[in-house]
């Protein structure tokens, strides 16, 4: 895989953002709030990108010795024993911004399903199949994986994901089977380790032929003052308008999004009004909220789950 090339929208150079993540990482799903006020302060000029880089070959990789003693002995027990270990790391995340994670019933990884890697594979098999729904699919695979804690690297649970996410199951259960998929996760790897990617998330963002390497998690200020000085100020961050219009158009292009990006999108200051029109919304039966408001998602409402 080589560099993205540069995007010229009507005449302007856009600002590629690539991440280099996995499907499980709650680092990767906090960031979601950063994303969107990225995708709407800076809108119609910055393009998202990922790079799936695989963060769990095995669970043997990074249990304690105590874990890995006891797998060796009943792999059920130890294995179950390191996923409780990795919900408390999940929950230590949601302070990062407030992403609502769950991890009652918690159960990635068990004898059979010891890698994170067939989620990546899946990824590009969603991307490969249909790429206008690729990022739609990874934010379902999160969701599926940290807020409803279903077990996500069985390959039953990925074609759920694909279905909610409207992407036809043939096209993606031949590019699963194929090998094709495989290999796209195998360019993203070698890809990311000849950029030296060693730990994620890490982030490569482009202007034209200008671009830096971000391996570390930063917040919104972070990549706002990156993308000032790799753009030289040319693109400015704007404070969109919220207005009813905005926030269904935000949501249609989602189908599914947290009320803590929203907020974010449109700015914090402006909580009372979105609550209100999210309330409109959901009278006219457009959306359906589900969770408090602390940890509340919005669903657009669609007979057919696939509709764009």
């Amino acid at each position: 895989m080589h560099r993205p090339e540069p995007i010229q929208v009507s005449g302007m150079e856009k600002i590629i953002l690539t991440t280099f993540t996995d499907p499980m990482m709650g680092l990767s799903y906090e960031c979601e709030p950063i994303f969107r006020k990225l995708e709407s302060h800076f809108a119609g000029r910055i393009e998202f990108r990922y790079v799936m880089a695989g963060l769990v070959r095995d669970v043997g990789d990074f249990m304690t010795p105590e874990e890995r003693e006891e797998t060796a002995r009943d792999p059920k027990s130890g294995i179950r024993k390191y996923c409780l270990r990795l919900a408390d790391i999940y929950r230590s995340e949601e302070s990062i911004t407030g992403m609502p994670i769950r991890m009652e019933g918690f159960h990635l990884f068990d004898a059979e399903h010891r890698s994170s890697w067939p989620l990546d594979i899946a990824y590009e098999a969603a991307k490969l199949t249909a790429p206008d729904k690729a990022e739609r699919f990874l934010y379902r695979l999160r969701y599926a994986t940290i807020v409803e804690t279903r077990q996500t690297t069985k390959t039953e649970e990925q074609l759920r994901v694909a279905e909610l996410s409207g992407i036809d199951l043939e096209a993606f259960t031949k590019a699963l089977k194929n090998g094709t998929a495989e290999a796209a996760f195998r360019e993203d790897r070698e890809m990311a380790g000849k950029l030296g990617i060693r730990s994620l998330p890490a982030y490569l963002l482009q202007y034209g032929e200008k671009a830096v390497l971000i391996r570390s998690l930063i917040g919104y200020e972070g990549f706002v003052s990156a993308i000032r000085e790799l753009a030289k100020g040319e693109i400015l961050p704007e404070t969109p308008a919220l207005t009813e219009e905005a926030v269904t158009e935000l949501v249609g292009k989602r189908k599914l999004i947290s009320l803590l990006e929203l907020k974010e999108a449109f700015g914090q200051d402006n909580r009372s009004t979105l609550l209100m029109i999210l309330e409109r919304l959901k009278s006219e039966k457009k959306v359906r909220l589900e969770g408090t408001d602390r940890d509340c998602f919005v669903f657009r409402n669609e007979q057919d789950p696939g509709k764009k």
